[in-house]
């Protein structure tokens, strides 16, 4: 549940305030305007049925090329602490330490996605939770051209110390403008109730 003045990170949130989208970061961090797209029900919809694969099969899903795995973990969002003021919250499809699994639907390619931050800031999460990840690999079905693509993300010391430290700069500086602003006490309701929903 989000308590006065404490900030909760996440990469939707960052990466809008990071591509200056300041308003987008503001709404979706107090969950105004929540609109799921036809394309975001299906990619959900394929998330929850790959998810279920791979608890019954402990492996990749078929569509992915059925790797065998050790010790899948998919256990939902998760919340760790940075600082006093700060959580980082992540939601990774699959972790089989030391490696992190990312699902992508749609027509943007794997190769697309590696090349983003999200990744990182799992695996920054994933580190902080004790799951030390050394690669990520990220699966891509386009389900319109039912093609499937793969590309890998190596988790350097360098890639966790900078995303770590960037985390902590983009989140101190909406952090601030929600205090100055008031913003926390103004719709901090707003979050209280989606958990609320959530948890029922």
């Amino acid at each position: 549940m989000q308590t006065n003045n404490r900030f909760r990170a996440s990469y939707t949130v960052l990466n809008k305030w990071k591509n200056g989208d300041w308003e987008g970061a503001i709404k979706t961090y107090f969950k105004f305007d929540q609109i799921t797209t036809r394309e975001m029900a299906e990619g959900k919809d394929y998330h929850a049925e790959w998810e279920a694969e791979i608890k019954k099969t402990s492996s990749l899903p078929a569509i992915f090329g059925a790797k065998k795995l050790q010790v899948p973990i998919c256990e939902g969002k998760q919340v760790v602490q940075l600082e006093d003021w700060l959580d980082l919250v992540y939601i990774p499809d699959c972790i089989d330490v030391p490696i992190l699994y990312e699902f992508k639907t749609g027509k943007t390619s794997s190769m697309q996605y590696a090349s983003d931050w999200q990744i990182a800031i799992y695996a920054v999460g994933a580190t902080l939770s004790g799951k030390y990840i050394k690669m990520a690999e990220i699966y891509h079905y386009d389900q319109y051209t039912k093609k499937v693509d793969m590309s890998p993300v190596w988790i350097t010391d360098k890639l966790l110390n900078e995303t770590h430290e960037r985390i902590i700069s983009l989140s101190s500086e909406m952090h601030s403008y929600f205090v100055d602003n008031r913003l926390y006490e103004r719709f901090g309701h707003l979050i209280n109730n989606v958990n609320r929903t959530n948890e029922a």
